[in-house]
């Protein structure tokens, strides 16, 4: 970087949006957490004080909530979340032939966004015969996460396109209750046992899929990133698929897909040796402290079995953590089996990410979500 750290703004510089790391391991240099010049905000950088603002609701508030959580919870139960894994096997299998038959494929647009949507699509209970229409909607734009240019040359949202089919779905269920996971999303209550507006349940829908969509494609991006660039790893997960799991985790500490979360204090307290006014906004730099060298030995290095690798805060921490961190690593692991089950070799395409020791990739430029906006590969076929 060639400005000072405390010139530069987060939120608008371009480098920094494409790639945070330098920045804040700068921020960090000084303590663990820094009131910004830029704007009037504190970051968190250190892990140990990230913790402690993601597991303190009495003095930091977060955007999300119990009565949220009350609705989605009857999604994440063990059988609902087994019937959803038979279906990721499916679709896995599906797509991954259609790419290998071609022996190429941009991962991102083509795999990884269409895969995501259409697994939450399923753990909504989505129709069968709606699902084929809502794929086709997806493929018809750039993809509907990440950078505003992108969302700016759709024609349309595909949620806004979604939006009528819930909006259906819904009322009917209401009106006509059947034996099916939409009856059950659909009447779902709040913790007073109030009825949720249509419109609330048709909005946590939609947090679903942007979630969902943000945290497991972009992890799939990133994670293939890494078995590209350095072919012995990728060797490593084809002969011990029970690797899997643990290059995941390496992946969520190093390019988590969400960067950073916010907080707003209540009342005045403090984080570490800083005292916090009420009212200040809290950015809790999840990117920072997952590479935190207080907490992590050699933090910038991948390594594939590192010790006590689930502490680390890609999916949050606490109350407000990502309730669909289970279902993002099991999206993974199931599409990476059949990624490696169909090929004998998966590689990056030189014309468009350059030749070895000269790769370039392109990130999302956006202050919340780490993610490739493309990933060219070659398949080559068993």
């Amino acid at each position: 970087m060639s400005a000072p750290v405390d010139e530069i703004d987060y939120f608008s510089d371009y480098e920094v949006l494409r790639d945070p790391y330098q920045y804040v391991d700068e921020l960090r240099a000084p303590g663990p957490v820094h009131q910004l010049k830029s704007r009037d905000m504190v970051v968190v950088t250190g892990f140990r004080e990230a913790v402690e603002v993601l597991l303190n609701h009495e003095d930091f508030s977060g955007a999300r909530h119990a009565a949220f959580l009350s609705l989605i919870t009857v999604l994440f139960t063990p059988s609902r979340l087994k019937a959803n894994e038979e279906y990721m096997h499916q679709l896995a299998d599906r797509m991954v032939t259609e790419a290998v038959a071609r022996g190429q494929c941009e991962l991102v647009r083509e795999i990884a966004v269409p895969y995501v949507t259409m697994v939450i699509a399923d753990l909504l209970g989505t129709p069968a015969e709606d699902r084929e229409a809502f794929r086709q909607m997806i493929d018809s734009g750039p993809p509907p996460v990440g950078a505003m240019q992108s969302r700016s040359e759709r024609q349309i949202e595909p949620w806004a396109f979604m939006r009528t089919y819930f909006q259906g779905y819904i009322e009917d269920r209401r009106a006509n209750p059947r034996q099916d996971v939409l009856t059950e999303f659909a009447t779902a209550r709040y913790p007073d046992g109030s009825l949720p507006t249509t419109d609330d349940v048709i909005n946590n829908a939609q947090f679903l899929f942007g979630a969902g969509q943000d945290t497991s494609a972009k992890l799939l991006g990133n994670a293939m990133r890494y078995l590209l660039v350095d072919p012995g790893l990728q060797r490593r997960m084809r002969e011990d698929r029970s690797l899997i799991p643990a290059l995941l985790e390496e992946v969520l500490r190093l390019e988590g897909s969400t960067k950073a979360t916010f907080r707003l204090a209540r009342g005045k307290t403090r984080i570490g040796d800083m005292e916090i006014p009420a009212g200040k906004t809290i950015i809790v730099s999840l990117a920072a402290a997952n590479r935190d060298p207080a907490r992590w030995e050699n933090p910038a290095e991948f390594a594939l079995q590192r010790q006590k690798i689930k502490e680390h805060l890609a999916f949050g921490r606490g109350a407000h953590a990502c309730i669909g961190n289970p279902l993002a690593r099991t999206e993974i692991r199931v599409i990476l089996d059949h990624l490696f089950d169909q090929t004998s070799d998966i590689v990056l395409s030189q014309e468009h990410h350059g030749p070895p020791g000269r790769r370039n990739f392109d990130y999302e430029p956006t202050c919340i979500i780490r993610g490739l906006q493309r990933l060219q590969i070659e398949l080559k076929r068993k």
